[in-house]
């Protein structure tokens, strides 16, 4: 309570944003109005209020009801539709429609489908005693579908969220759920040339997960939104941890939280394996280490004492000394990036009330021991908000800063959460802040640089032109936009894409000489291809290189959930700009099919290839198929096309949560990874 009190009165003097955590682009899908497009496919039906859904009285298969049977909005189909006749058939046998891969690419998908990727992990009706509920342990081995290539070996890590609550009660907005993490172990091939290819999955117990379970309600806020409230004045019924959660009432959650600014660590957002080390991130908090064969919690990681065990907010050097105990920490970003030298770039960050500006800190480190190599902290000024993602070059670190900002009285008052309390303005521009990284020779003063009005999520790559000696990065981000609100589009059970703008890849080119944007346009080869969760091939993360991968969600410029991958070209691809609507033939895509969901890509080089090979190497993508309400790893060979399709699949033998990141390590043992 001392602490509470403590951390209000500091907020009414200094101002309540500078105690918020930074909020992460990554999860900021949020609610951006877009041109809403009259777009006729050529199967489509016509549009329906949300109230006229399908009536299907048949009782689905599914594990959702019928109530949902009808195709998902999106930004081009504002209101949803109800299902085709193939699509009902396919919901009623509860199996995929006959699609080729001419047809997909336009981004349909029925919404029980997408709603079931948002479930609570849990064992099947099928197989009741798979996986623990209070726990989420589950290990098995997996079956395999065609033929995994001799020289894939090692194991997948995966993270996101998973337990969708507590005690029945669903979480306000997804994000804020406890952290699932699961791997599979892909072993060399035996002498016979087998594999036993095995599955286990945890939940991330950290304190706050313990304590939430024992006592079967929430007690720690959320930086979305959910969050404790007084159950005296509290009447809502608790409805299942997979039905759409109900708002508490204004009242109790006043009195359940107010000036209550400690936010959950939920560790649900990256894991990386280096350094000895597996590590679960999250946005606004300490690392949370996990043993790398069991998945057993460890505890918070300080990464080698690089950071404090208290609230990223420090007065300043001039009050360093009177700062309570509980103050004065840091926390690590869930992006760092994993240089082609082996070193791992990270950054933490903490709030500067005083003269409302962020603090950052630069570091990489060794593999080896998880050694510090270099560090360097600097001060970005009117920023209390610390991005997201970051992209690297062989010298230089950029960042991205957008038009966000904070309304404190409403997350003072435990009437929204941190995240909710955000507005942002999407006519304003962007900032773009250069920094040296801490290895580099050539260091230089940091600067600063208007960017043309957009919002930046993620980065896939970065480098310095050798010709011009500009700065080119790509990230994924959003147009312009007149809209205010933040984050509204993911709250509720799970995003709805209608209210999500369209997310492109972008180039953005810089002039470090004379401190200038030289150029931000949508990425060659781009136009009207929804992606996101970029990577290209790891040895190329500061080179110029000519693939993107990504998540594809439809090749028409609309705002749908994801159900293929995609090979971008962006040095070579067209730069013909489209109208919205008109699709994108020009692109390697594989669409798995409209009963499909596809997560983030991660991709592996292959052992003793060429260093300067792009196409020497796989791609591993974790996939939901709705109508067996399992998931599977797909593994595509890069030399190939990828709409040739993937060469093998591993199964499970549940489904699991969308999630969010992961990393692929040669062993299990904390080892050197790769990662988006």
């Amino acid at each position: 309570m001392k602490r509470s009190i403590a951390l209000a009165l500091i907020a009414g003097v200094i101002g309540a944003d500078a105690l918020l955590p930074s909020q992460s682009p990554r999860c900021q899908l949020t609610l951006i109005k877009s041109t809403i497009v009259d777009q006729k496919e050529g199967e489509a039906v016509a549009e329906t209020n949300d109230e006229e859904s399908s009536s299907n009285n048949n009782k689905p298969k599914s594990q959702s009801s019928s109530e949902y049977w009808r195709i998902t909005s999106s930004t081009f189909h504002p209101q949803t539709r109800p299902l085709t006749s193939e699509l009902t058939e396919a919901m009623e046998m509860n199996i995929h429609p006959k699609e080729s891969q001419e047809e997909l690419g336009k981004g349909l998908s029925i919404e029980s489908d997408w709603r079931e990727n948002w479930y609570t992990y849990e064992s099947p009706a099928s197989d009741p005693d798979l996986i623990d509920s209070d726990t989420g342990y589950s290990e098995y081995e997996c079956e395999v579908e065609g033929k995994l290539p001799d020289e894939l070996q090692g194991t997948l890590y995966r993270n996101g969220p998973g337990k969708f609550g507590v005690n029945g009660e669903r979480v306000q907005h997804v994000l804020d759920a406890d952290a699932l993490v699961y791997k599979i172990d892909i072993p060399a091939p035996d002498s016979s040339g087998q594999r036993k290819v095995k599955f286990l999955s945890r939940f991330v117990s950290t304190p706050q997960f313990e304590e939430e379970q024992k006592a079967k309600k929430f007690l720690y806020r959320g930086t979305f939104g959910t969050g404790p409230c007084f159950e005296g004045l509290d009447s809502r019924e608790k409805n299942g941890l997979n039905t759409d959660p109900s708002e508490p009432s204004a009242i109790s959650k006043f009195v359940g939280g107010a000036f209550n600014t400690d936010i959950k660590n939920s560790a649900n957002t990256q894991i990386i394996s280096f350094g000895g080390k597996v590590l679960a991130l999250f946005e606004a908090g300490l690392p949370f280490r996990l043993d790398p064969t069991t998945l057993e919690a460890m505890g918070e990681d300080t990464m080698g004492g690089a950071l404090k065990a208290a609230l990223p907010v420090k007065l300043g050097k001039d009050l360093e000394e009177f700062e309570p105990d509980f103050i004065g920490g840091s926390a690590h970003t869930a992006h760092p990036q994993r240089c082609p030298n082996g070193n791992l770039v990270g950054w933490s960050w903490s709030q500067l009330p005083m003269s409302k500006s962020l603090e950052v800190t630069f570091t990489e480190w060794a593999e080896e021991n998880f050694d510090r190599l270099a560090t360097s902290t600097f001060e970005i000024p009117n920023c209390s908000l610390a991005p997201h993602d970051m992209a690297i070059t062989e010298n230089s670190i950029i960042f991205m800063i957008n038009a966000l900002e904070m309304n404190q009285l409403p997350f003072l008052l435990n009437l929204k959460g941190p995240a909710a309390s955000l507005a942002m303005d999407g006519r304003k521009n962007v900032k773009a802040w250069i920094f040296p990284r801490p290895s580099s020779k050539n260091q230089f003063e940091p600067f600063v640089v208007d960017v043309p009005a957009c919002f930046s999520i993620h980065f896939s790559h970065g480098y310095e032109d050798e010709e011009t000696g500009n700065l080119v990065t790509y990230f994924s981000g959003w147009p312009p936009s007149d809209s205010k609100d933040f984050l509204g589009a993911w709250g509720g059970f799970c995003p709805e894409f209608r209210q999500i703008p369209p997310t492109f890849l972008w180039r953005l080119e810089i002039d470090p000489k004379e401190k200038r944007t030289v150029s931000l346009d949508i990425a060659p080869g781009c136009h009207n291809i929804c992606t996101e969760h970029m990577l290209v091939h790891p040895n190329f993360n500061t080179k110029k290189c000519e693939n993107v991968y990504g998540t594809v969600s439809n090749v028409i410029g609309d705002s749908t959930p994801p159900n293929g991958y995609v090979r971008l070209k962006v040095e070579s691809g067209s730069t013909e700009q489209l109208q919205p609507g008109a699709p994108n033939e020009d692109v390697d895509a594989y669409w798995f099919g409209t009963r499909y969901f596809t997560t983030e890509p991660i991709i592996i080089p292959k052992d003793g290839s060429d260093p300067n090979d792009e196409d020497a190497a796989f791609l591993l993508g974790v996939v939901r198929d709705a109508a067996k309400q399992k998931n599977f790893l797909a593994v595509f060979d890069l030399e190939k096309d990828l709409k040739e399709g993937p060469v093998a699949k591993i199964w499970m033998r549940s489904g699991v949560p969308h999630g969010i990141h992961g990393c692929f390590a040669k062993d299990s043992k904390g080892g050197s990874s790769v990662f988006c």
